[in-house]
């Protein structure tokens, strides 16, 4: 008789197995029933609802909740937000269905075996079905907004001069520069401020915080999403009406104009008024004869190199000779035309203020007309001969900087005849004016300050044009004094340094605030042509004394 095979192991195994949740199938599908509709763990919207059976209960349970009011803040502002302001319904039917699938499956298993056997559960969140009118709700924001968005608040002036005037936020007075024993402390002070950030509502950001909040049963409150906005830049409009300030009680008739290179921005107090030219116009001078030479002051051209010596000498020195002789020389042997000419290239650069009839040191019977020299007020009784205004001179010294760097005014009036090096020998040659005068004594640490300039005297008239490399980089200020009282020079002296000192202080300030930080100020070389006429202390616009 032959005997039947014994079962394998793994076929008792398979069996058993199969036996065991056969015989666990009624258990399984009986604790379903227990568990239905929430099964223990599940959360609907983060809230536990074990226990409750039927969609009724759990919506009178949570719909209070969903329905409370929305605290919403704005900084130090409490609103109150009404969820029926903006249809705001809960869908619980559909939430009670999405837990459902937690009703099957190996989830489901899961949490049986957990229940049988006493572990915690895990848990696991249904989130909030809801509807909502997010166009009301973006309306009530942008209400909100309006009513409470609070402007940035601009940099502004405290007067240090005077013991009410202290700083504020922080802020250190600025100490007053180190003058010479000669030369009197400044008469007033003005600290510039820092200014405060505004703050908006970010509607975008703030409509999800606040659709959060409504679908959250604790806590209720939201903080809004706010946008700092950073105080304005300061800039030229700021700094005109302080200068106004500051001149106010001047002694004699001050006028200046300042010309922002990194911004291409002005500000100024009577820019515009007519004032003698005086041997500031040697800088238009030194353009127009520039635009004339074929090649600059070129090695190989002896007439180039003798007109270089000129220009040299009526930049860096005070006797007219050598200027005439430059003008002469634009004129083709006539200081009349070279004058002509002169005139001529200053209009076409639309400085319609700026005009020469002769020589420097000359004489002339009548003024030519110009929109400055009409004006009633102020009078300055400017010569006759040679006419400009603070505001052309500047523009004028600012166009041969930016021409340098092959843009602006000179490039685009002539673009072939003026070539960015030649406009590098001007102001080459400006390095040589080794007067220290006004404006450089009003910067900080002024040995260490990169200038360039051009003054003119007269007895009743000072003018200076000057080139700073600033805190933020190269700025160009003209200032012009008119002194018919006599009142003493070195007084008057210090009102012009006093200003330097407040226009050097608004770049700073400038710079502080996020402004541009000054790039490393350039070194101008001498021309090809280059014959030295004299010898030179180091500076820091020539430190080598070339």
């Amino acid at each position: 008789m032959r005997r039947r095979p014994f079962p394998s192991a793994r076929f008792i195994t398979y069996t058993l197995l199969v036996i065991a949740l056969l015989s666990l199938f009624p258990l399984y599908s009986w604790y379903k029933q227990v568990a239905a509709p929430i099964p223990p763990g599940v959360r609907l919207g983060g809230v536990d609802v074990t226990g409750m059976k039927t969609v009724d209960e759990i919506r009178a349970h949570l719909d209070p909740i969903y329905h409370d009011l929305l605290a919403v803040r704005f900084q130090n502002r409490l609103l109150r937000l009404d969820p029926d302001d903006f249809d705001f319904t809960v869908d619980f039917d559909q939430m009670v269905a999405d837990a459902g699938r937690y009703l099957g499956g190996w989830e489901f298993v899961d949490i049986a075996v957990r229940e049988a056997i006493g572990l915690p559960q895990q848990v696991r969140n249904v989130p909030v079905r809801y509807t909502l009118d997010e166009a009301k709700l973006r309306a009530w924001l942008e209400a909100a907004a309006r009513e409470l968005n609070t402007d940035p608040v601009a940099a502004r002036v405290l007067d240090t001069s005077t013991p009410a005037a202290e700083p504020a936020d922080g802020a250190q007075p600025t100490p007053a520069p180190d003058f010479p024993a000669t030369v009197p402390q400044p008469r007033r002070g003005l600290q510039w401020v820092p200014g405060a950030p505004g703050y908006e509502i970010d509607v975008d950001a703030s409509v999800a915080r606040i659709i959060d909040g409504l679908t959250s049963h604790d806590p209720r409150d939201v903080d809004l999403a706010i946008r700092e906005v950073p105080p304005p830049m300061p800039t030229m409009d700021d700094l005109t009406p302080q200068l106004v300030r500051l001149l106010d009680d001047y002694p004699a008739f001050t006028t200046l104009h300042v010309i922002d290179l990194q911004h291409d921005d002005a500000a100024g107090v009577d820019g515009d008024a007519a004032f003698s030219a005086m041997a500031t116009l040697r800088i238009a001078l030194a353009a127009a004869v520039m635009e004339k030479l074929p090649d600059g002051i070129a090695a190989d051209d002896p007439d180039a190199q003798q007109v270089g010596q000129w220009l040299d000498l009526a930049l860096g020195k005070d006797p007219n000779e050598p200027a005439n002789s430059a003008l002469a020389w634009l004129g083709n042997g006539s200081t009349a035309v070279g004058a002509q000419r002169l005139t001529s290239f200053v209009q076409r650069l639309g400085l319609e203020n700026t005009f020469a009839q002769g020589e420097f040191g000359g004489t002339a019977s009548a003024p030519l007309t110009t929109p400055s020299n009409q004006r009633e007020r102020p009078n300055t009784r400017p010569d006759a001969n040679m006419q400009t205004t603070p505001a052309d001179m500047a523009t004028l010294l600012a166009a041969i900087y930016e021409c340098t760097q092959d843009r602006g005014l000179l490039r685009a009036t002539f673009p072939e005849t003026i070539t960015p090096d030649e406009c590098g020998t001007i102001l080459f040659y400006l390095t040589h004016n080794e007067l220290r005068d006004a404006i450089w004594r009003g910067l900080p640490d002024w040995d260490a300050q990169w200038t360039v300039h051009r003054h003119g005297l007269l007895p009743a008239q000072h003018g200076d044009v000057v080139l700073v490399w600033g805190p933020t980089g190269p700025y160009a200020i003209a200032v012009y004094v008119f002194n018919p009282g006599l009142v003493g020079w070195e007084v008057a002296n210090q009102s012009v340094a006093d200003l330097s000192r407040i226009v050097w202080e608004f770049f700073d300030f400038q710079r502080s605030q996020g402004g541009p930080v000054a790039t490393e100020a350039p070194i101008f070389s001498p021309p090809p042509g280059y014959e030295a006429v004299d010898q030179y202390a180091p500076s820091a616009a020539n430190p080598e004394g070339k």
